[in-house]
């Protein structure tokens, strides 16, 4: 396995040949997952150095200690997580270790305290006002209530939302749907690619009639000339025949852009998380939901839902693919909450 293109023109022949010897003799040996969050975390490494016009790691010890220092910025104001984060900085680190290049992660006091601070700051951010917030079943059904897609973002994004809770679905999850994993005849997805499953299996999850309509129709548009109001040529690179589901669109949301269905695997071009979280927040907008929901409030929101309606731990462990009954247990006793003695005392009271 090789490194992207757009990831090895920053180095020189030395340090490609270090790091590809290591892809070949160590990481192809790697368990599939661990092998996907490392080339995703140093990817999207890449993609930032690209947007902020930054060299990239390099020979320079500075350099390196600066772009670090705004990725971390950059991260610390992004949605992400704090262990996200940690983990992302983590295949960084291993990166500039693997290719034998100056790592300030370790070496420099200065950032590793810079660091440190700007994920304590992170943690105090993430863990208060900013919760995600569960997206249960009600309010599932006020975003279809309210919102009539007539564009194919909006009819995308109301697809994705909606296999995103029938799935108990995380974004990095979502991204690589394929068309060819549904299966209409009975309601099932086939998850390939969840963190709980290292044997690479896959796992079946139910999807609903109605969220199989939508997906159908939001297919049926994309594969529609919006100019001629013709049905696309089967050649055609902007068309929906198989492979990844959710794909980008153009910037006015009437085509998806062209996408090669040969490529697979780190090749193929995914949506990324911050394009999942903008659709999550478009739909809130679009909704009028106030709510902070976020990518994950859909798995969380279903969860919650189904132990509200009295569903046992190990229906919810089968329905979000849980190897262990701890997070449904956790959601179970959140949804509990509204059902417990002082909730019964104060509704009497009228409180």
């Amino acid at each position: 396995m090789k490194l992207p293109v757009s990831a090895t023109t920053a180095f020189t022949h030395k340090y490609r040949d270090a790091v590809n010897q290591y892809f070949e003799e160590i990481f192809s040996r790697l368990p599939r997952n661990t092998q996907r969050a490392y080339m995703s975390d140093f990817n999207e490494f890449v993609i930032f150095c690209e947007q902020a016009s930054l060299p990239g790691f390099n020979t320079s010890f500075e350099n390196n200690e600066q772009c670090i220092k705004q990725y971390v910025e950059i991260l610390c104001e992004s949605p992400l997580a704090y262990r996200t984060i940690k983990r992302r900085l983590s295949a960084l680190s291993k990166f500039l270790r693997i290719a034998k290049l100056p790592n300030p992660i370790i070496q420099s006091v200065y950032l590793k305290d810079f660091i440190k601070l700007a994920l304590k700051e992170n943690e105090k951010f993430q863990f208060s006002r900013h919760q995600a917030v569960p997206l249960t079943i009600d309010l599932l059904e006020q975003i279809n209530d309210t919102i009539i897609p007539d564009t194919l973002l909006e009819m995308r994004d109301l697809a994705m939302i909606n296999l995103m809770f029938d799935a108990l679905l995380r974004a990095d999850e979502v991204v690589r749907v394929c068309i060819q994993d549904i299966d209409k005849r009975n309601s099932a997805l086939l998850v390939l690619t969840s963190k709980n499953d290292q044997s690479g299996k896959g796992q079946y999850r139910y999807i609903s009639p109605s969220t199989i309509t939508m997906i159908d129709e939001y297919i049926s548009m994309a594969n529609v000339d919006p100019v001629s109001g013709n049905e696309r040529d089967s050649s055609d690179p902007r068309r929906l025949n198989k492979g990844i589901l959710f794909r980008r669109l153009s910037n006015k949301g009437h085509a998806l852009l062209p996408y090669d269905e040969r490529l697979s695997g780190n090749q193929a071009v995914r949506l990324e998380y911050s394009s999942i979280y903008r659709i999550w927040k478009r739909i809130a907008v679009l909704a009028d939901i106030n709510e902070n929901i976020t990518p994950h409030s859909g798995r969380v929101g279903a969860a919650v839902s189904l132990a509200e309606n009295g569903a046992t731990l190990p229906e919810m462990q089968l329905a979000g693919g849980w190897r262990s009954a701890q997070m449904p247990g956790h959601y179970g006793q959140q949804a509990a909450v509204s059902k417990g003695g002082m909730a019964k005392l104060l509704k009497r009271k009228e409180r």
